[in-house]
């Protein structure tokens, strides 16, 4: 009898919310909103694996901005779980949720910043947002004679009520490819970017069936709009890359108008099953903690046909994004480059994260290029010898087409790269050798930066900093890459405390100068006394 006094007192145990998340008193299934002073913040949710939580921490980029005192919502649906005032932190002041412009954000299902369309109607956001999404549209149906409709979250709120979802941030559109094969697929959607391009659009390839299109808006933050590949393999559609399923044709085509902010834009013949398909057949009720979660039937095909180009860039732009608004001054290793760049009037800055030291390389007339595979969010520059471009050392196509173009001009070019090399995988850094070595070809140095870590080492530095993923990586090997690129190293420093490093050692940092190309005599035994 006295057991299950105490079991019902657990289960009748009130809800509880602190710096670490919430405490249910009872097991909870279903989806929650997390609602600080009035702003929604965070949507939570249990799956098909976790049914039934008896607490959750808060995401790793919420619980950084959990400072002050709020009054703080848990709402299901039309049930309040929790209402009252809770202190985090130090307690003072109220936590904030909005950017740098003052736009309000929420923590989406992944654990990443968004900005929501209810909190930027107002700014006129929205309808920037279908104007570009009529204009991409009208380039794919013009150039390419491909056309788009509206899917995914997009449709969803254009079938529920013509208007865009108020924690949505972005705009879906999909085309149906009829090419045989994922190469031809491939090929297709590089068309179409190319003639994005050409009309001036800001477009990254997230893999060989996913583009987004970036653009600025009206409040000073930014746009995303995306556009999916969707094709037929016999009688089942795939949608990059959450639905295979058996569908009929005469479900997705021919396309007809739907009325969406306003406008009437293109959706497939039958918006209903299509959203029963993505979304299940409660599309109808608004869920913000819903997400797509396809099997390894889905996930495994994709990514065998089209592949990513984004593994890890949404970390590494959170952290890129966090170091720009920080600031700080230029590295030591920017500041040991420095002196060493006597005859070189452009440096390229290979993995420029935050872009911190660009400035100090285009010191003295010279000009700096920024290459990073994940650019802060927010990141200007006033100085118009200063520039940035996105290069994705993991897209072969990429890092060759531009080191080719980058080797045109006459010696007078450096290449540097701080702490990139542990933060690439194998494949991406014998691209990066590669590019080195062309771009390099009629001379000219590249100065490299590194830290080796343990294994465990490595795991700790990403939990700690909430980047993208590094390894432990010993720089013997990428000198062994520069041989067999005909790199000859100048000079070297660290190497042995590296070694030692990435067994049993504290993080130690290695430096390595290389030349390609017809440079001048090397030192005797190609290392340094430094």
């Amino acid at each position: 009898m006295r057991l299950m006094r105490a079991r019902r007192r657990v289960r009748d145990r009130p809800m509880r919310v602190d710096d670490r998340g919430l405490w249910f008193g009872s097991g909870f299934s279903g989806s929650l909103d997390v609602i600080l002073d009035g702003q929604r913040v965070w949507s939570f949710g249990t799956t098909d694996a976790k049914p039934s939580v008896t607490s959750v921490e808060w995401p790793k980029r919420l619980a950084r901005r959990l400072d002050g005192t709020a009054e703080v919502r848990i709402v299901a649906g039309d049930r309040e779980l929790f209402s009252g005032a809770v202190t985090f932190g130090s307690g003072e002041g109220r936590p904030r949720f909005v950017d740098n412009h003052g736009i309000p954000i929420f923590i989406d299902k992944w654990g990443l910043i968004q900005r929501p369309f209810d909190g930027r109607r107002e700014a006129g956001v929205v309808d920037a947002m279908v104007d570009m999404a009529r204009r991409v549209l009208q380039i794919m149906k013009d150039d390419c004679d491909i056309d788009g409709w509206l899917s995914f979250g997009t449709l969803l709120g254009a079938a529920r009520d013509g208007r865009a979802i108020g924690h949505d941030s972005d705009i879906d559109l999909n085309y149906l490819s009829e090419k045989r094969t994922p190469a031809e697929m491939a090929v297709e959607l590089w068309d179409i970017g190319r003639a994005l391009r050409r009309a001036g659009l800001i477009v990254q390839h997230r893999s060989a069936s996913f583009v987004t299109v970036r653009f600025k808006v009206p409040d000073g933050g930014q746009g995303n709009l995306d556009v999916y590949t969707c094709f037929y393999v016999e009688d089942r559609l795939h949608e990059t890359a959450t639905v295979r399923e058996v569908v009929p044709r005469s479900a997705v085509l021919p396309l007809r108008d739907v009325p969406f902010e306003g406008h009437l834009l293109p959706a497939p013949a039958d918006p209903d099953r299509l959203l029963a398909v993505s979304y299940g057949p409660g599309w109808k009720v608004p869920d913000p903690s819903f997400r797509h979660l396809p099997g390894p039937d889905i996930t495994t095909r994709f990514d065998g046909w089209f592949g990513s180009l984004m593994k890890g860039r949404r970390d590494w732009t959170a952290y890129n994004t966090r170091e720009a608004e920080e600031g700080g001054r230029p590295s030591r290793f920017a500041r040991w480059v420095t002196p060493q760049l006597a005859g070189v009037d452009r440096v390229i800055e290979v993995g420029s994260g935050a872009g911190l030291d660009l400035a100090a390389y285009a010191d003295h007339g010279r000009k700096a290029l920024g290459l990073d595979y994940a650019q802060p969010r927010r990141q200007s520059h006033d100085d118009d010898r200063v520039s940035t471009r996105e290069l994705n050392l993991d897209d072969l196509r990429d890092t060759m087409t531009l080191g080719a173009q980058l080797s045109r001009r006459d010696a007078g070019q450096a290449v540097v790269a701080r702490q990139l090399l542990e933060a690439l995988t194998p494949d991406s850094t014998e691209a990066f050798v590669t590019f080195c070595a062309t771009v390099l070809r009629r001379g000219g140095r590249a100065y490299l930066e590194g830290v080796a870590r343990t294994p465990r080492g490595a795991h700790a530095w990403v939990a700690r900093r909430e980047s993208g993923r590094i390894r432990s990586l010993e720089p013997g090997r990428v000198a062994d890459l520069v041989a067999a690129s005909g790199g000859r190293i100048v000079s070297r420093a660290g190497f042995d405390e590296a070694a030692r490093a990435v067994r049993t050692g504290p993080p130690a940092t290695w430096r390595m100068t290389v030349e390609w190309g017809p440079t001048g005599p090397l030192e005797q035994d190609g290392r340094s006394t430094r």
